[in-house]
């Protein structure tokens, strides 16, 4: 080779090498090593654990393990009001809040807790996948959080220690533990129980020491949760659907590079689909479980049913004004498209 050949080949790799160099240097730069503590109320094994193990998974691999996302459950951090004022503060980098106690900070979330609204979960995910759905989560900047995704805790149920809830007339006299949440508690007075808010984390002792007579959650919940074994009577009342939000601290987020970002939303989609389909696989086989560990199981009968909905529209009119009429009708029309979309078989 003569010799401007091999200093053109010379200044090629010379080139090729820098390029290289640069190109690694970019990759450190944009992801750095962080460790990110992400709280949540539930157990490990609840589907939402699940998923947030899935979540650091995902993170983990692309980010070459530099980004190491930790789940604290059991609400070992706090509970949901704690966690996320924790975020808000920096103290925690992410948690996930179901949408009923993130309210206190965008109280338009209160829209999934109106009553009987949804008959499925599909007609759940039409609404937070639309903009409906994005809108709320861009809520939350102005209160120093980042509204990243939405997981979910399914419909919930109730259960008490008296009695089977068949009739709407059962309700009376039952002292529930719900949400710290006013349509929850307007929920539950117009039904004719006492609501009784209480933390997560206090609930099983209540329980136990017939403090209150029964709680309200998601099938799923009540097993990672144990209340099979204080708890008698299971009926499916299908009340409210109750969505999550995963949330990021502010002050942590706007420490990260665009790149970091971007691998901390779609990872967050990406657990959205895995969640949704194991939550649901896991839900079809449950009830089963909680039968075998003792509990009573009942399904309401439809015209009973409709004298529930009936006694809760009240609740709807009242916080209608509060959570903005458009809104309201707007979240209606989607459940209402998603129906007639896929009517039931």
């Amino acid at each position: 080779m003569n010799a401007p050949a091999l200093k053109h080949v010379s200044a090629t790799l010379l080139a090729l090498g820098l390029m290289s160099a640069a190109a690694s240097g970019a990759i450190a730069a944009d992801f750095k090593d962080r460790k990110i503590k992400f709280a949540y109320p539930v157990t490990q094994d609840n589907p939402v654990g699940v998923a947030i193990d899935k979540y650091a998974e995902i993170v983990s691999q692309r980010t070459g393990g530099k980004i190491k996302v930790t789940g604290y459950g059991n609400a070992q951090l706090g509970n949901e009001i704690q966690s996320m004022s924790s975020a808000q503060g920096g103290i925690v980098e992410m948690t996930v809040v179901s949408t009923a106690g993130a309210a206190g900070n965008v109280k338009e979330l209160a829209i999934f807790d109106l009553p009987f609204i949804f008959q499925r979960p599909e007609e759940a995910d039409a609404v937070i996948d639309s903009e409906v759905g994005q809108s709320l989560l861009d809520k939350f900047e102005q209160k120093n959080l980042i509204g990243l995704c939405y997981l979910d805790y399914g419909f919930r149920q109730v259960t008490n220690s008296k009695h089977p809830i068949k009739r709407l007339e059962d309700f009376r006299d039952l002292k529930i533990r719900t949400l710290q949440n006013r349509v929850y508690i307007d929920i539950f007075k117009t039904l004719g129980a006492t609501p009784l808010p209480l933390p997560y984390p206090e609930t099983y002792t209540a329980l136990e020491t017939k403090a209150i007579d029964g709680q309200e959650s998601s099938y799923l919940v009540t097993q990672s949760s144990s209340y099979q074994d204080i708890q008698k009577y299971l009926t499916e009342t299908r009340h409210v659907y109750l969505p999550a939000v995963v949330l990021a601290s502010k002050k942590f987020w706007d420490r990260l590079s665009n790149d970091e970002k971007d691998v901390l939303r779609g990872a967050c989609k990406e657990v959205v689909t895995f969640h949704r389909d194991y939550s649901r696989k896991m839900e079809t086989e449950v009830v089963a479980k909680l039968e075998k560990a003792g509990m009573q199981f009942n399904k309401i009968e439809p015209a009973e049913q409709q004298r529930m909905i009936k006694a809760t529209e009240p609740v709807i009119a009242r916080f209608k004004p509060e959570l903005g009429e458009d809104l309201v009708n707007k979240t209606l029309s989607i459940i209402e498209q998603s129906r007639k979309a896929n009517p039931k078989p």
